[in-house]
């Protein structure tokens, strides 16, 4: 994880690593909160956490479209800040990735763990032949406890316990922090760092109009 990309230096790679950010963050909010898990999404979080190989910031991501949501969301958060309880916790959630992709960088066991995770996974997709089978995502679950989850600060996910109770539902949450993870390891390796993220919102609010407009449908 630690090589992907390192020539990343440019805003629109921060946009749409912030935007892989704040998908987990929403993916994880609907889960613990509401009980909904988009399948699809939680397939392009396997596919990105997996691209290890990816020659571009779409594709470490899992492609444009599944960004689409975070695109939308991503200005507001930006511009005026939180305006319920749940866009902060939001914001919370897109923080703590952003702090702990950067601690993930600095502690080599922490990132070798993950490295050997994801390679792990990838095994048992090519066994299995499915992202999303259920021992690939308890190993990619197991990646963030003991990868992520030994460094601070320690992500608190808030939500409804009978959504947060049995070993699937966390195991989904996890793979969606550690997809959030991934993407925040581009984002500190295109430059991204909190504080500039603020003196450049509004460049990134443009950025996220312009991919907005790439999408089908949209112009």
């Amino acid at each position: 994880m630690s090589q992907f990309l390192p020539a990343a230096q440019r805003l629109p790679d921060r946009c749409l690593a912030l935007a892989g950010m704040l998908r987990a963050a929403l993916e994880v909010q609907e889960a613990a909160r509401r009980g909904r898990s988009d399948n699809h999404l939680l397939l392009l979080s396997v596919q990105s956490i997996l691209a290890i190989d990816a020659q571009d910031s779409i594709a470490a991501l899992a492609g444009l479209e599944g960004l689409q949501r975070a695109l939308q969301a991503l200005c507001p958060l930006l511009h005026r800040g939180p305006a319920q309880a749940e866009e902060a916790e939001l914001l919370r959630y897109t923080l703590s990735l952003a702090k702990l992709s950067g601690r993930l960088l600095a502690q080599p066991k922490a990132l070798d763990r993950v490295q050997r995770g994801i390679e792990q996974a990838r095994r048992q997709v090519d066994h299995f032949g499915e992202l999303l089978h259920p021992s690939v995502l308890a190993g990619l679950a197991d990646t963030y406890a003991e990868g992520i989850g030994t460094l601070s600060p320690r992500i608190i996910v808030s939500g409804e316990s009978r959504f947060l109770t049995r070993d699937e539902d966390t195991a989904r949450i996890r793979t969606l922090l550690l997809g959030g993870i991934r993407a925040g390891v581009l984002w500190r390796q295109a430059g991204g760092r909190i504080w500039s993220t603020l003196l450049e919102r509004g460049k990134l609010c443009e950025c996220s109009r312009d991919y907005l407009r790439q999408l089908p449908g949209r112009s």
